[in-house]
Protein backbone atom coordinates (compact mmCIF):
# COMPACT_ATOMS: atom_id res chain seq x y z
CA UNK A 1 0.00 0.00 0.00
CA UNK A 2 1.41 3.30 -1.14
CA UNK A 3 1.85 5.91 1.59
CA UNK A 4 0.00 9.22 1.09
CA UNK A 5 2.09 12.42 1.36
CA UNK A 6 1.69 14.02 4.74
CA UNK A 7 0.13 17.56 4.90
CA UNK A 8 2.65 19.76 6.61
CA UNK A 9 2.54 23.48 7.49
CA UNK A 10 5.11 24.25 4.79
CA UNK A 11 3.05 22.41 2.17
CA UNK A 12 -0.06 24.29 3.22
CA UNK A 13 1.55 27.78 3.04
CA UNK A 14 3.18 27.09 -0.36
CA UNK A 15 -0.11 25.78 -1.76
CA UNK A 16 -2.01 28.82 -0.45
CA UNK A 17 0.56 31.19 -1.98
CA UNK A 18 0.31 29.43 -5.34
CA UNK A 19 -3.48 29.67 -5.22
CA UNK A 20 -3.45 33.39 -4.53
CA UNK A 21 -0.86 34.04 -7.23
CA UNK A 22 -2.77 32.07 -9.87
CA UNK A 23 -6.03 33.76 -8.89
CA UNK A 24 -4.61 37.26 -9.45
CA UNK A 25 -4.88 38.16 -5.73
CA UNK A 26 -2.24 39.80 -3.56
CA UNK A 27 -1.50 39.39 0.11
CA UNK A 28 0.14 42.03 2.23
CA UNK A 29 1.42 41.47 5.70
CA UNK A 30 0.46 43.96 8.37
CA UNK A 31 2.43 47.19 8.20
CA UNK A 32 3.34 46.76 4.47
CA UNK A 33 0.99 49.56 3.18
CA UNK A 34 2.92 52.81 2.82
CA UNK A 35 1.71 56.32 1.97
CA UNK A 36 2.98 55.95 -1.60
CA UNK A 37 0.57 53.06 -2.10
CA UNK A 38 -2.47 55.27 -1.43
CA UNK A 39 -4.12 56.92 -4.41
CA UNK A 40 -4.83 60.67 -4.12
CA UNK A 41 -8.13 61.19 -2.31
CA UNK A 42 -8.32 57.52 -1.28
CA UNK A 43 -8.76 58.37 2.44
CA UNK A 44 -11.92 60.35 3.19
CA UNK A 45 -13.06 61.95 6.42
CA UNK A 46 -15.45 59.04 6.98
CA UNK A 47 -12.42 56.68 6.98
CA UNK A 48 -10.71 58.59 9.80
CA UNK A 49 -11.68 57.43 13.27
CA UNK A 50 -13.01 60.12 15.60
CA UNK A 51 -10.07 61.87 17.38
CA UNK A 52 -7.64 59.57 15.53
CA UNK A 53 -5.49 62.55 14.45
CA UNK A 54 -3.99 64.26 17.52
CA UNK A 55 -1.84 67.40 17.73
CA UNK A 56 1.38 65.36 17.68
CA UNK A 57 0.49 64.05 14.19
CA UNK A 58 0.10 67.55 12.69
CA UNK A 59 3.23 69.05 11.14
CA UNK A 60 4.33 72.56 12.10
CA UNK A 61 2.59 75.23 9.98
CA UNK A 62 0.35 72.50 8.44
CA UNK A 63 -2.86 74.30 9.48
CA UNK A 64 -3.28 77.68 7.76
CA UNK A 65 -5.93 80.35 7.99
CA UNK A 66 -7.88 78.98 5.00
CA UNK A 67 -8.25 75.65 6.85
CA UNK A 68 -10.03 77.36 9.76
CA UNK A 69 -13.79 77.75 9.57
CA UNK A 70 -15.46 81.07 10.38
CA UNK A 71 -15.69 81.42 14.15
CA UNK A 72 -13.67 78.23 14.72
CA UNK A 73 -11.21 79.95 17.07
CA UNK A 74 -13.01 81.68 19.94
CA UNK A 75 -11.60 83.69 22.82
CA UNK A 76 -11.65 80.59 25.06
CA UNK A 77 -9.26 78.84 22.61
CA UNK A 78 -6.60 81.58 22.88
CA UNK A 79 -4.05 81.23 25.66
CA UNK A 80 -3.64 84.15 28.06
CA UNK A 81 -1.04 86.54 26.69
CA UNK A 82 -0.86 84.69 23.34
CA UNK A 83 -1.82 87.75 21.28
CA UNK A 84 0.59 90.65 21.74
CA UNK A 85 1.38 93.83 19.88
CA UNK A 86 3.57 91.90 17.39
CA UNK A 87 0.59 89.74 16.38
CA UNK A 88 -1.58 92.77 15.64
CA UNK A 89 -0.89 94.48 12.32
CA UNK A 90 -0.08 98.18 12.27
CA UNK A 91 -3.30 100.15 12.03
CA UNK A 92 -5.53 97.06 12.27
CA UNK A 93 -7.10 98.33 15.51
CA UNK A 94 -7.96 101.98 15.07
CA UNK A 95 -10.55 104.12 16.88
CA UNK A 96 -12.68 104.10 13.71
CA UNK A 97 -12.82 100.26 13.89
CA UNK A 98 -14.31 100.24 17.37
CA UNK A 99 -17.99 99.49 17.85
CA UNK A 100 -18.34 102.97 19.39
CA UNK A 101 -16.00 105.11 17.21
CA UNK A 102 -13.68 107.64 18.86
CA UNK A 103 -11.66 110.23 16.97
CA UNK A 104 -10.06 113.64 17.31
CA UNK A 105 -12.43 116.23 15.87
CA UNK A 106 -10.01 119.16 16.33
CA UNK A 107 -6.69 120.10 17.92
CA UNK A 108 -6.88 123.78 18.93
CA UNK A 109 -3.65 125.38 20.15
CA UNK A 110 -2.28 128.75 21.16
CA UNK A 111 1.15 130.36 21.40
CA UNK A 112 3.04 132.87 23.49
CA UNK A 113 1.19 135.74 25.21
CA UNK A 114 1.90 138.14 28.07
CA UNK A 115 0.38 137.60 31.51
CA UNK A 116 -2.09 140.38 32.32
CA UNK A 117 -4.74 140.97 34.93
CA UNK A 118 -7.29 140.60 32.10
CA UNK A 119 -9.49 139.01 31.09
CA UNK A 120 -7.94 139.19 27.63
CA UNK A 121 -8.65 137.13 24.50
CA UNK A 122 -6.10 134.40 23.94
CA UNK A 123 -6.12 133.39 20.24
CA UNK A 124 -6.30 129.76 19.12
CA UNK A 125 -5.81 128.13 15.71
CA UNK A 126 -7.57 124.99 14.37
CA UNK A 127 -10.38 125.71 16.79
CA UNK A 128 -13.44 125.08 14.56
CA UNK A 129 -15.10 121.71 13.85
CA UNK A 130 -18.52 120.22 13.04
CA UNK A 131 -20.36 118.14 15.63
CA UNK A 132 -22.99 115.81 14.16
CA UNK A 133 -26.17 114.49 15.83
CA UNK A 134 -25.37 111.46 17.97
CA UNK A 135 -21.85 112.68 18.79
CA UNK A 136 -20.54 113.63 22.24
CA UNK A 137 -17.56 115.98 22.53
CA UNK A 138 -15.00 116.07 25.34
CA UNK A 139 -12.44 118.91 25.43
CA UNK A 140 -9.19 118.49 27.36
CA UNK A 141 -5.71 119.92 27.16
CA UNK A 142 -2.90 121.65 28.95
CA UNK A 143 -1.16 124.99 29.30
CA UNK A 144 2.49 125.88 29.80
CA UNK A 145 3.73 129.20 31.20
CA UNK A 146 6.97 130.70 32.47
CA UNK A 147 6.02 132.34 35.77
CA UNK A 148 7.43 133.87 38.91
CA UNK A 149 5.72 135.18 42.06
CA UNK A 150 6.31 138.89 42.66
CA UNK A 151 6.20 138.49 46.46
CA UNK A 152 3.41 141.00 46.84
CA UNK A 153 1.12 138.64 48.76
CA UNK A 154 0.94 135.23 50.34
CA UNK A 155 -1.14 134.01 47.41
CA UNK A 156 0.93 132.42 44.60
CA UNK A 157 1.14 133.75 41.05
CA UNK A 158 -1.95 132.40 39.27
CA UNK A 159 -2.87 132.56 35.57
CA UNK A 160 -6.42 131.59 34.67
CA UNK A 161 -7.84 130.16 31.43
CA UNK A 162 -11.54 130.44 30.62
CA UNK A 163 -12.76 128.10 27.86
CA UNK A 164 -15.74 129.06 25.69
CA UNK A 165 -17.66 127.00 23.16
CA UNK A 166 -19.75 129.13 20.83
CA UNK A 167 -19.39 132.04 23.30
CA UNK A 168 -20.62 130.05 26.29
CA UNK A 169 -18.16 129.19 29.05
CA UNK A 170 -17.81 125.41 29.34
CA UNK A 171 -14.61 125.01 31.38
CA UNK A 172 -11.23 126.34 32.33
CA UNK A 173 -8.11 125.84 34.41
CA UNK A 174 -5.01 127.58 35.68
CA UNK A 175 -1.24 127.47 35.99
CA UNK A 176 0.42 128.78 39.14
CA UNK A 177 3.63 129.01 41.14
CA UNK A 178 4.73 130.28 44.52
CA UNK A 179 8.37 130.53 43.49
CA UNK A 180 9.97 133.96 43.04
CA UNK A 181 12.40 132.43 40.52
CA UNK A 182 11.20 132.45 36.93
CA UNK A 183 10.50 128.88 35.75
CA UNK A 184 8.14 126.95 33.48
CA UNK A 185 5.04 125.28 34.88
CA UNK A 186 2.49 123.06 33.11
CA UNK A 187 -1.01 122.13 34.22
CA UNK A 188 -4.15 120.68 32.67
CA UNK A 189 -7.18 122.62 31.49
CA UNK A 190 -10.43 121.24 30.10
CA UNK A 191 -14.16 121.52 29.61
CA UNK A 192 -17.31 119.60 30.41
CA UNK A 193 -18.68 117.08 27.85
CA UNK A 194 -20.97 118.43 25.14
CA UNK A 195 -23.98 116.21 24.45
CA UNK A 196 -24.98 115.39 20.88
CA UNK A 197 -26.86 118.20 19.11
CA UNK A 198 -30.20 117.88 17.30
CA UNK A 199 -28.72 119.13 14.01
CA UNK A 200 -25.11 119.35 12.74
CA UNK A 201 -23.42 122.19 14.63
CA UNK A 202 -20.30 124.18 13.79
CA UNK A 203 -18.39 124.54 17.05
CA UNK A 204 -15.83 127.25 17.77
CA UNK A 205 -13.51 127.03 20.78
CA UNK A 206 -12.15 130.29 22.23
CA UNK A 207 -10.25 131.19 25.41
CA UNK A 208 -9.57 134.15 27.65
CA UNK A 209 -6.73 134.59 30.13
CA UNK A 210 -6.31 136.60 33.30
CA UNK A 211 -4.21 136.58 36.47
CA UNK A 212 -4.54 137.43 40.16
CA UNK A 213 -1.94 140.21 39.86
CA UNK A 214 0.71 138.36 41.86
CA UNK A 215 2.98 137.47 38.89
CA UNK A 216 6.14 139.29 37.83
CA UNK A 217 5.99 141.52 34.76
CA UNK A 218 8.20 139.14 32.77
CA UNK A 219 5.88 136.18 33.34
CA UNK A 220 4.47 134.79 30.08
CA UNK A 221 2.06 132.21 28.74
CA UNK A 222 4.14 129.91 26.53
CA UNK A 223 1.58 127.66 24.85
CA UNK A 224 -1.67 125.77 25.11
CA UNK A 225 -2.81 122.63 23.37
CA UNK A 226 -6.30 121.20 23.39
CA UNK A 227 -7.77 117.94 22.06
CA UNK A 228 -11.40 117.67 21.06
CA UNK A 229 -12.34 114.01 21.45
CA UNK A 230 -15.48 112.98 19.61
CA UNK A 231 -17.46 109.87 20.65
CA UNK A 232 -19.88 108.40 18.13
Amino acid sequence: MQNRPRLTYANFVSTLALFLALGGGAAFAAGKIHSAALAPGAVHTSNVFKRAIVSGKIALNAVRTNQLGDGAVGSSKIAEGAVGSKQIGAGSVAPSNLQFPVFYAASPRGGSAPVTNGPDPYPLVDNIWIQKPGQIVVIFGGAAATLAHDGSSSEPCRVFFQIYLNDQQVGGGEVSTGSTALHQVEQTVGAQPQIDPVVPTTNRLTTETSSNGACTSNSTIDSTRFRVLDFG
